[in-house]
Protein backbone atom coordinates (compact mmCIF):
# COMPACT_ATOMS: atom_id res chain seq x y z
CA UNK A 1 0.00 0.00 0.00
CA UNK A 2 1.59 3.07 -0.95
CA UNK A 3 0.93 6.85 0.14
CA UNK A 4 2.05 10.19 -1.12
CA UNK A 5 3.13 11.42 2.75
CA UNK A 6 4.43 9.48 5.58
CA UNK A 7 2.73 9.97 9.11
CA UNK A 8 5.35 12.58 10.22
CA UNK A 9 4.95 14.53 7.18
CA UNK A 10 0.75 14.88 7.49
CA UNK A 11 0.92 16.71 10.93
CA UNK A 12 3.48 19.40 9.36
CA UNK A 13 0.95 20.01 6.09
CA UNK A 14 -1.36 20.45 8.32
CA UNK A 15 0.20 22.77 10.62
CA UNK A 16 1.10 24.34 7.23
CA UNK A 17 -1.85 24.96 5.76
CA UNK A 18 -3.40 26.17 9.44
CA UNK A 19 -0.05 28.78 9.03
CA UNK A 20 -1.17 29.92 5.04
CA UNK A 21 -5.29 30.33 6.76
CA UNK A 22 -4.32 32.63 8.83
CA UNK A 23 -1.66 34.76 7.39
CA UNK A 24 -4.08 34.64 3.72
CA UNK A 25 -7.38 35.71 6.00
CA UNK A 26 -4.98 38.42 7.40
CA UNK A 27 -3.70 40.21 4.23
CA UNK A 28 -7.16 39.28 2.75
CA UNK A 29 -8.26 41.89 5.60
CA UNK A 30 -5.49 44.08 4.88
CA UNK A 31 -6.16 44.49 0.98
CA UNK A 32 -10.14 44.70 1.54
CA UNK A 33 -9.97 47.23 4.20
CA UNK A 34 -7.11 49.48 1.99
CA UNK A 35 -10.06 49.19 -0.94
CA UNK A 36 -12.84 50.58 1.67
CA UNK A 37 -10.26 53.65 2.87
CA UNK A 38 -10.25 53.89 -1.21
CA UNK A 39 -13.78 53.80 -2.01
CA UNK A 40 -14.80 56.65 1.20
CA UNK A 41 -12.31 59.14 -0.44
CA UNK A 42 -14.11 59.00 -3.93
CA UNK A 43 -17.51 59.38 -2.55
CA UNK A 44 -16.81 61.85 0.15
CA UNK A 45 -13.77 64.15 -1.23
CA UNK A 46 -14.15 66.08 -4.47
CA UNK A 47 -12.50 64.67 -7.65
CA UNK A 48 -9.83 67.35 -7.04
CA UNK A 49 -8.85 66.17 -3.42
CA UNK A 50 -9.53 62.41 -3.99
CA UNK A 51 -6.68 63.03 -7.29
CA UNK A 52 -4.24 64.81 -4.55
CA UNK A 53 -4.90 61.94 -1.71
CA UNK A 54 -4.12 59.33 -5.10
CA UNK A 55 -1.04 61.34 -5.51
CA UNK A 56 -0.08 61.36 -2.25
CA UNK A 57 -0.79 57.62 -1.36
CA UNK A 58 1.57 57.39 -5.01
CA UNK A 59 4.25 59.09 -2.83
CA UNK A 60 3.79 56.10 0.24
CA UNK A 61 3.65 53.16 -2.19
CA UNK A 62 7.30 54.43 -3.54
CA UNK A 63 8.32 54.99 0.37
CA UNK A 64 7.35 51.65 1.52
CA UNK A 65 9.95 49.74 -0.55
CA UNK A 66 12.33 50.52 2.16
CA UNK A 67 9.79 48.91 4.66
CA UNK A 68 9.40 45.69 2.24
CA UNK A 69 13.08 45.86 1.67
CA UNK A 70 14.13 45.77 5.65
CA UNK A 71 10.69 42.86 5.97
CA UNK A 72 12.74 40.70 3.28
CA UNK A 73 16.25 41.40 4.88
CA UNK A 74 14.56 40.36 8.64
CA UNK A 75 13.13 37.25 7.19
CA UNK A 76 15.75 35.74 5.34
CA UNK A 77 18.19 36.54 7.80
CA UNK A 78 16.73 34.73 10.59
CA UNK A 79 16.06 32.31 8.77
CA UNK A 80 19.34 31.34 7.52
CA UNK A 81 20.43 31.69 11.21
CA UNK A 82 22.20 28.79 12.56
CA UNK A 83 23.35 30.13 16.08
CA UNK A 84 21.89 30.03 19.46
CA UNK A 85 18.56 31.18 20.67
CA UNK A 86 20.73 34.63 22.55
CA UNK A 87 22.13 34.89 18.79
CA UNK A 88 18.60 34.77 17.43
CA UNK A 89 17.04 37.44 19.35
CA UNK A 90 20.20 39.63 19.09
CA UNK A 91 19.63 39.17 15.40
CA UNK A 92 16.03 40.54 15.72
CA UNK A 93 16.76 43.43 18.01
CA UNK A 94 18.85 44.16 15.35
CA UNK A 95 16.61 44.53 12.89
CA UNK A 96 14.31 46.48 15.00
CA UNK A 97 17.13 49.06 15.86
CA UNK A 98 18.08 49.05 11.95
CA UNK A 99 14.07 49.34 11.60
CA UNK A 100 13.89 52.89 13.78
CA UNK A 101 17.09 53.97 11.98
CA UNK A 102 15.41 53.91 8.63
CA UNK A 103 12.12 55.13 9.86
CA UNK A 104 14.20 58.20 11.09
CA UNK A 105 16.03 58.65 8.23
CA UNK A 106 13.39 58.79 5.87
CA UNK A 107 10.89 60.75 8.46
CA UNK A 108 13.98 63.26 7.83
CA UNK A 109 14.21 63.16 3.59
CA UNK A 110 10.27 63.25 3.60
CA UNK A 111 10.20 66.32 5.78
CA UNK A 112 12.96 67.97 3.99
CA UNK A 113 11.22 67.23 0.33
CA UNK A 114 8.00 69.08 1.59
CA UNK A 115 8.60 71.96 -0.94
CA UNK A 116 9.53 69.34 -3.85
CA UNK A 117 6.22 67.51 -2.84
CA UNK A 118 4.02 70.39 -3.14
CA UNK A 119 5.83 71.79 -6.78
CA UNK A 120 5.45 68.35 -8.10
CA UNK A 121 1.93 66.94 -7.16
CA UNK A 122 0.59 70.60 -7.14
CA UNK A 123 -1.03 70.37 -3.90
CA UNK A 124 -1.23 73.49 -1.58
CA UNK A 125 -1.92 71.70 1.91
CA UNK A 126 1.33 71.81 4.00
CA UNK A 127 0.17 70.09 6.30
CA UNK A 128 -1.52 67.15 4.31
CA UNK A 129 2.72 66.89 2.69
CA UNK A 130 3.82 66.88 6.53
CA UNK A 131 1.72 64.17 7.45
CA UNK A 132 3.69 61.72 4.96
CA UNK A 133 6.54 61.73 7.09
CA UNK A 134 5.65 60.06 10.33
CA UNK A 135 3.43 58.15 8.04
CA UNK A 136 6.51 56.52 6.10
CA UNK A 137 7.94 56.55 9.66
CA UNK A 138 5.58 54.32 10.81
CA UNK A 139 5.55 52.26 8.08
CA UNK A 140 9.12 51.94 7.94
CA UNK A 141 9.27 50.55 11.69
CA UNK A 142 6.29 48.05 10.87
CA UNK A 143 8.63 46.55 8.27
CA UNK A 144 11.53 45.60 10.56
CA UNK A 145 8.88 43.87 12.42
CA UNK A 146 6.99 41.89 9.99
CA UNK A 147 10.80 40.80 9.14
CA UNK A 148 11.53 39.32 12.32
CA UNK A 149 8.14 37.77 12.61
CA UNK A 150 7.85 36.23 9.09
CA UNK A 151 11.38 34.95 9.67
CA UNK A 152 10.68 33.64 13.30
CA UNK A 153 7.43 31.66 11.39
CA UNK A 154 5.65 33.59 14.39
CA UNK A 155 2.58 33.44 11.74
CA UNK A 156 -0.37 34.46 13.88
CA UNK A 157 1.38 37.18 15.05
CA UNK A 158 2.53 38.29 11.98
CA UNK A 159 -1.24 37.76 10.20
CA UNK A 160 -2.33 40.31 13.47
CA UNK A 161 -0.29 42.83 12.47
CA UNK A 162 -1.41 42.56 9.00
CA UNK A 163 -4.62 43.03 10.00
CA UNK A 164 -4.13 45.66 12.31
CA UNK A 165 -2.91 47.91 8.98
CA UNK A 166 -5.86 47.57 7.08
CA UNK A 167 -7.96 48.17 10.80
CA UNK A 168 -5.92 51.12 11.02
CA UNK A 169 -6.45 52.08 7.70
CA UNK A 170 -10.28 51.93 7.27
CA UNK A 171 -11.15 52.78 10.45
CA UNK A 172 -8.80 55.80 11.50
CA UNK A 173 -8.16 56.95 7.88
CA UNK A 174 -11.85 56.06 6.56
CA UNK A 175 -13.30 57.51 10.00
CA UNK A 176 -11.03 61.01 9.61
CA UNK A 177 -12.99 61.03 6.42
CA UNK A 178 -16.38 60.78 7.24
CA UNK A 179 -15.91 63.36 10.59
CA UNK A 180 -14.29 66.22 8.21
CA UNK A 181 -13.91 65.13 4.55
CA UNK A 182 -10.93 67.09 3.58
CA UNK A 183 -7.43 66.05 2.25
CA UNK A 184 -5.60 67.06 5.60
CA UNK A 185 -8.13 65.30 7.89
CA UNK A 186 -7.29 62.20 4.95
CA UNK A 187 -3.73 62.14 5.60
CA UNK A 188 -4.20 62.65 9.76
CA UNK A 189 -5.95 59.35 9.34
CA UNK A 190 -3.38 57.44 7.68
CA UNK A 191 -0.70 58.52 9.78
CA UNK A 192 -2.42 57.48 13.22
CA UNK A 193 -3.57 54.37 10.94
CA UNK A 194 0.18 53.99 10.35
CA UNK A 195 0.90 53.93 14.14
CA UNK A 196 -1.52 51.10 15.04
CA UNK A 197 0.31 48.56 13.20
CA UNK A 198 4.04 49.59 14.59
CA UNK A 199 2.21 50.02 18.08
CA UNK A 200 1.07 46.62 17.81
CA UNK A 201 4.23 45.22 16.25
CA UNK A 202 6.95 46.40 18.77
CA UNK A 203 4.72 45.27 22.10
CA UNK A 204 4.53 41.87 20.31
CA UNK A 205 8.65 42.12 20.20
CA UNK A 206 8.86 43.80 23.23
CA UNK A 207 12.32 43.18 25.14
CA UNK A 208 14.44 42.55 22.09
CA UNK A 209 17.72 43.82 23.20
CA UNK A 210 21.69 42.57 22.59
CA UNK A 211 22.16 43.90 19.02
CA UNK A 212 25.65 45.22 18.06
CA UNK A 213 26.99 47.47 16.23
CA UNK A 214 27.97 46.12 13.33
CA UNK A 215 24.69 43.98 13.68
CA UNK A 216 22.53 46.47 12.68
CA UNK A 217 25.47 48.06 9.96
CA UNK A 218 24.70 44.64 8.58
CA UNK A 219 21.41 44.89 8.63
CA UNK A 220 21.34 48.16 6.89
CA UNK A 221 23.69 47.25 3.67
CA UNK A 222 21.31 44.10 3.18
CA UNK A 223 18.25 46.25 3.00
CA UNK A 224 19.64 48.65 0.16
CA UNK A 225 20.36 45.73 -1.93
CA UNK A 226 17.23 44.09 -1.39
CA UNK A 227 15.15 48.19 -1.37
CA UNK A 228 16.62 48.43 -4.90
CA UNK A 229 16.02 44.67 -6.04
CA UNK A 230 12.39 45.72 -5.07
CA UNK A 231 12.47 49.10 -6.05
CA UNK A 232 13.13 47.64 -9.70
CA UNK A 233 10.24 45.96 -9.51
CA UNK A 234 7.95 48.08 -8.48
CA UNK A 235 8.90 50.54 -11.36
CA UNK A 236 7.79 47.93 -14.20
CA UNK A 237 4.89 46.68 -12.40
CA UNK A 238 3.45 49.89 -12.31
CA UNK A 239 5.30 51.87 -15.86
CA UNK A 240 2.87 50.41 -17.99
CA UNK A 241 0.03 52.65 -16.63
CA UNK A 242 2.39 55.73 -17.37
CA UNK A 243 2.59 54.34 -20.96
CA UNK A 244 -0.94 54.16 -21.71
CA UNK A 245 -1.30 57.84 -20.13
CA UNK A 246 1.42 59.06 -22.27
CA UNK A 247 0.61 56.58 -25.34
CA UNK A 248 -2.96 56.46 -25.84
CA UNK A 249 -5.44 58.86 -26.13
CA UNK A 250 -7.97 59.86 -23.02
CA UNK A 251 -10.64 57.40 -23.56
CA UNK A 252 -8.50 54.39 -24.05
CA UNK A 253 -5.73 55.42 -21.33
CA UNK A 254 -9.02 55.24 -19.10
CA UNK A 255 -9.65 52.04 -20.13
CA UNK A 256 -6.68 50.94 -19.16
CA UNK A 257 -6.38 52.45 -15.78
CA UNK A 258 -10.08 50.97 -15.01
CA UNK A 259 -8.60 47.32 -16.37
CA UNK A 260 -5.20 47.52 -14.23
CA UNK A 261 -8.05 47.34 -10.80
CA UNK A 262 -8.20 44.01 -12.33
CA UNK A 263 -4.36 43.23 -13.05
CA UNK A 264 -3.64 44.51 -9.06
CA UNK A 265 -6.19 42.47 -7.50
CA UNK A 266 -4.53 39.65 -9.36
CA UNK A 267 -1.21 40.68 -8.69
CA UNK A 268 -2.34 40.71 -4.91
CA UNK A 269 -4.26 38.00 -4.14
CA UNK A 270 -1.46 34.75 -3.63
CA UNK A 271 1.13 37.56 -1.83
CA UNK A 272 0.05 36.02 1.64
CA UNK A 273 2.02 32.06 -0.75
CA UNK A 274 5.29 34.60 -0.83
CA UNK A 275 5.51 35.67 2.38
CA UNK A 276 4.74 31.87 3.79
CA UNK A 277 7.65 30.27 1.48
CA UNK A 278 10.07 32.74 1.39
CA UNK A 279 11.97 32.03 4.84
CA UNK A 280 12.23 28.76 3.22
CA UNK A 281 13.52 29.94 0.16
CA UNK A 282 16.38 31.40 2.27
CA UNK A 283 16.92 28.43 4.40
CA UNK A 284 16.75 26.40 1.65
CA UNK A 285 18.73 28.34 -1.62
CA UNK A 286 19.15 24.74 -3.47
CA UNK A 287 15.85 23.50 -2.82
CA UNK A 288 14.01 24.36 -6.62
CA UNK A 289 11.30 22.18 -6.18
CA UNK A 290 10.45 24.39 -3.79
CA UNK A 291 10.22 27.17 -5.49
CA UNK A 292 8.73 25.83 -8.88
CA UNK A 293 6.20 24.17 -6.28
CA UNK A 294 5.79 28.26 -5.47
CA UNK A 295 5.03 28.88 -8.71
CA UNK A 296 2.37 26.81 -9.47
CA UNK A 297 0.20 28.20 -6.20
CA UNK A 298 0.94 31.48 -7.51
CA UNK A 299 -0.21 30.53 -11.25
CA UNK A 300 -2.76 28.28 -10.05
CA UNK A 301 -4.64 31.37 -8.49
CA UNK A 302 -3.62 33.37 -11.44
CA UNK A 303 -5.79 30.88 -13.43
CA UNK A 304 -8.39 30.91 -11.25
CA UNK A 305 -8.58 35.04 -11.56
CA UNK A 306 -8.56 34.55 -15.55
CA UNK A 307 -11.62 32.13 -15.26
CA UNK A 308 -12.84 34.37 -13.07
CA UNK A 309 -12.79 36.99 -15.32
CA UNK A 310 -13.60 35.16 -18.87
CA UNK A 311 -16.97 33.53 -17.13
CA UNK A 312 -18.40 36.85 -15.76
CA UNK A 313 -16.91 40.22 -17.66
CA UNK A 314 -20.08 41.81 -16.71
CA UNK A 315 -19.72 41.83 -13.27
CA UNK A 316 -16.04 42.17 -13.28
CA UNK A 317 -17.17 45.78 -15.72
CA UNK A 318 -19.86 46.63 -12.94
CA UNK A 319 -17.23 46.30 -9.65
CA UNK A 320 -14.61 48.23 -11.62
CA UNK A 321 -16.40 50.79 -13.16
CA UNK A 322 -19.71 50.76 -14.02
CA UNK A 323 -21.24 49.31 -17.37
CA UNK A 324 -22.13 52.53 -18.40
CA UNK A 325 -18.35 54.00 -19.01
CA UNK A 326 -16.63 50.70 -19.22
CA UNK A 327 -18.99 47.94 -21.48
CA UNK A 328 -16.30 47.65 -24.33
CA UNK A 329 -13.71 46.80 -21.93
CA UNK A 330 -15.88 43.45 -20.85
CA UNK A 331 -14.55 41.04 -23.43
CA UNK A 332 -10.99 42.25 -22.63
CA UNK A 333 -11.10 41.65 -18.48
CA UNK A 334 -9.48 38.46 -18.45
CA UNK A 335 -6.24 39.64 -20.54
CA UNK A 336 -5.71 42.20 -17.34
CA UNK A 337 -5.68 38.77 -15.12
CA UNK A 338 -3.34 37.13 -17.36
CA UNK A 339 -0.75 40.78 -16.50
CA UNK A 340 -1.41 40.64 -12.67
CA UNK A 341 -1.17 37.03 -12.42
CA UNK A 342 2.34 37.20 -14.46
CA UNK A 343 3.53 40.09 -12.77
CA UNK A 344 2.52 37.77 -9.19
CA UNK A 345 4.83 35.24 -10.66
CA UNK A 346 7.54 37.49 -11.10
CA UNK A 347 7.10 39.18 -7.85
CA UNK A 348 7.49 35.58 -6.19
CA UNK A 349 11.15 34.98 -8.61
CA UNK A 350 12.44 38.15 -7.20
CA UNK A 351 11.42 37.54 -3.75
CA UNK A 352 13.81 34.39 -4.01
CA UNK A 353 16.39 36.19 -5.98
CA UNK A 354 16.34 38.32 -2.75
CA UNK A 355 16.16 35.43 -0.55
CA UNK A 356 19.07 34.17 -2.22
CA UNK A 357 21.13 37.00 -2.79
CA UNK A 358 20.94 36.82 -6.09
CA UNK A 359 22.52 40.67 -7.04
CA UNK A 360 21.99 40.76 -10.92
CA UNK A 361 18.30 40.48 -10.76
CA UNK A 362 17.54 44.02 -10.33
CA UNK A 363 20.17 44.75 -13.14
CA UNK A 364 18.06 42.62 -15.30
CA UNK A 365 14.69 43.87 -14.09
CA UNK A 366 15.86 47.03 -15.06
CA UNK A 367 17.13 46.55 -18.72
CA UNK A 368 13.61 44.65 -19.17
CA UNK A 369 11.55 47.98 -18.10
CA UNK A 370 14.40 49.61 -20.85
CA UNK A 371 13.02 47.02 -23.16
CA UNK A 372 9.03 47.24 -22.80
CA UNK A 373 8.77 50.95 -23.06
CA UNK A 374 11.20 51.04 -26.22
CA UNK A 375 8.50 48.55 -27.99
CA UNK A 376 5.91 50.51 -26.18
CA UNK A 377 7.02 53.38 -27.80
CA UNK A 378 7.61 51.75 -31.29
CA UNK A 379 4.24 50.01 -31.67
CA UNK A 380 1.61 52.85 -30.29
CA UNK A 381 3.35 55.88 -29.98
CA UNK A 382 3.90 55.40 -34.06
CA UNK A 383 0.64 54.66 -34.47
CA UNK A 384 0.91 50.63 -35.27
CA UNK A 385 -1.70 49.94 -32.90
CA UNK A 386 -4.27 52.35 -31.30
CA UNK A 387 -7.57 52.51 -29.59
CA UNK A 388 -9.06 49.28 -28.19
CA UNK A 389 -6.15 47.59 -30.07
CA UNK A 390 -3.93 49.61 -28.19
CA UNK A 391 -4.89 48.70 -25.18
CA UNK A 392 -4.60 44.95 -25.63
CA UNK A 393 -1.49 45.06 -27.61
CA UNK A 394 0.09 47.11 -24.48
CA UNK A 395 -1.40 44.48 -21.80
CA UNK A 396 0.17 41.54 -23.89
CA UNK A 397 3.29 43.47 -24.41
CA UNK A 398 3.43 43.70 -20.30
CA UNK A 399 2.36 40.31 -19.78
CA UNK A 400 5.07 38.88 -22.42
CA UNK A 401 7.61 40.94 -20.36
CA UNK A 402 6.99 39.48 -16.85
CA UNK A 403 6.97 36.03 -17.77
CA UNK A 404 10.29 36.23 -19.97
CA UNK A 405 11.79 38.16 -17.14
CA UNK A 406 10.62 35.15 -14.34
CA UNK A 407 11.96 32.90 -16.48
CA UNK A 408 15.16 34.56 -16.65
CA UNK A 409 15.39 35.31 -13.12
CA UNK A 410 14.27 31.31 -12.41
CA UNK A 411 16.97 30.13 -14.89
CA UNK A 412 19.71 32.15 -13.46
CA UNK A 413 18.20 31.04 -9.32
CA UNK A 414 18.95 27.63 -10.95
CA UNK A 415 22.11 27.64 -12.05
CA UNK A 416 23.46 29.61 -9.15
CA UNK A 417 21.67 26.35 -7.01
CA UNK A 418 23.94 24.10 -8.87
CA UNK A 419 27.26 25.95 -8.81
Amino acid sequence: MSSDTTPEQEPRRLAFLRSATVVAVGMAIMNVAAYGFTLIGTHTLVPEQFGAMTALLGLLLIGNVASLGLQATGARQLATHTGSGDDAAALGDAMLKAGRRAALGLTVVSLLATPLFMWMLHIDSVVSILLLAPTLGFLTMMGSQLGVLQGSQRWTELAAVYTAVGVGRLVLGGGALLLHPSLDWAMLGLALGAAVPALLGGFLLRGSRGATTGHVKEVLRETVHGTHTLLAFFAIANADVLFARALLDGRDSGYYAAGLIVAKACLFLPQFVIVLVFPSLASSPGDTLRLRRAIVAVAGLGACSVIGTLVLPNLIVAIIGGKEKYAALGPYTWLFAVSGSAYAVLQLVVYAAIAQQEKRAALLIWLGLVVLAVAAGIVLGTGIATGLNGVKVLVAMTSTCALLLSAGLAAGLHRQAST
